[in-house]
């Protein structure tokens, strides 16, 4: 059986709604947010490797310069950049908070558009803005904290994270459709944010090994397992249908993400209507959009 793109799409959404809760569990125990980065694009590589032998090799021979530029740009944006300032995002917000904030990227691709590019929106995609800012206001406001928690860490990581989402798909789509081999894309870009989380951890293995608590260690991996497959899954969506098609089914991993919270971050986070209400806006605003 040949899954198409929407179910390829959907199998992402279900690994990157998952992925935020093994985080927050991780770096509940002690684990810190540039070991798990590493970690998970280390897992990612050795994944993507075992795999490429079934889809014949690397095909290198196909990969043209465009084709390379659009995998190595896709892979810093979301695997390296993005992926940091999302596990910030996580740690300082919180899983549910964080996802739905980073999954509002198609907010900051319209906008870009039209200042850009001079495209236009018409009146459901203002309407599916203003429910994503909505959306947005009811997921990140804090009682009695004021306009002051917009300027937190945690929210400019995860607007941060949001603008490097929000542009991956682009560098993506481009690299496919210069070169449909979306394994050896999703391993050329594992590789190029494994370099950036390497530099950003100042290259040092064994620093890595000293600062990783062993609790954290376990949902680190697992956090690298659901990556790897949701990008890889992400990549073969992509390969199969447009953009338009696969981005908002992924768009919905903030529903799985607040499931998820509830079952797993019981007491350590809540899950209140504000916040359930917060989250569905924004993934209807983005389905829309």
């Amino acid at each position: 059986m040949t899954l198409d793109g929407k179910e390829f799409a959907l199998i992402t959404a279900i690994c990157f709604g998952l992925n935020p809760v093994t985080l927050k569990l991780g770096f509940g125990r002690g684990g810190r947010t540039e070991v798990a980065l590493w970690i998970g694009l280390g897992v990612a590589v050795i994944i993507y490797v075992l795999l490429l032998p079934f889809a014949g090799g690397l095909h290198w021979d196909q990969v043209t310069t465009p084709a390379l530029i659009g995998f190595v740009a896709g892979g810093l944006l979301g695997s390296g950049i993005g992926r940091n300032w999302m596990f910030i995002a996580i740690d300082k917000l919180g899983a549910a908070p964080a996802t739905a904030i980073k999954n509002s990227a198609p907010v900051i691709s319209t906008i870009l558009a039209v200042l850009l590019l001079g495209e236009t929106v018409d009146a459901i995609e203002v309407a599916a803005i203003f429910a994503i800012v909505i959306g947005l206001t009811l997921v990140t406001w804090r009682k009695g904290q004021g306009i002051k928690q917009l300027a937190g860490i945690g929210v400019l990581a995860a607007v941060g994270s949001a603008i490097a989402y929000g542009i991956r798909p682009l560098f993506l789509e481009f690299g496919l459709d210069n070169a449909n081999i979306p394994l050896t894309g999703a391993f050329i870009g594992a590789v190029a944010a494994l370099v950036y989380a390497s530099v950003l951890a100042r290259g040092s293995l064994f620093r890595v090994r000293v600062s990783i608590h062993e609790a954290s260690l376990w949902f680190f991996l697992l956090s690298g397992v659901l990556q790897a497959i949701g990008f890889l899954c992400l990549n073969l969506g992509l390969a199969a249908q447009d953009v338009t098609v696969v981005y908002p089914v992924t768009s919905s991993a903030p529903i799985f993400t607040l499931g998820f919270t509830a079952l797993f971050l019981r007491g350590k986070e809540q899950v209140t209507l504000r916040l359930a209400v917060g989250v569905v806006l924004v993934v209807l605003g983005v389905i829309f959009l």
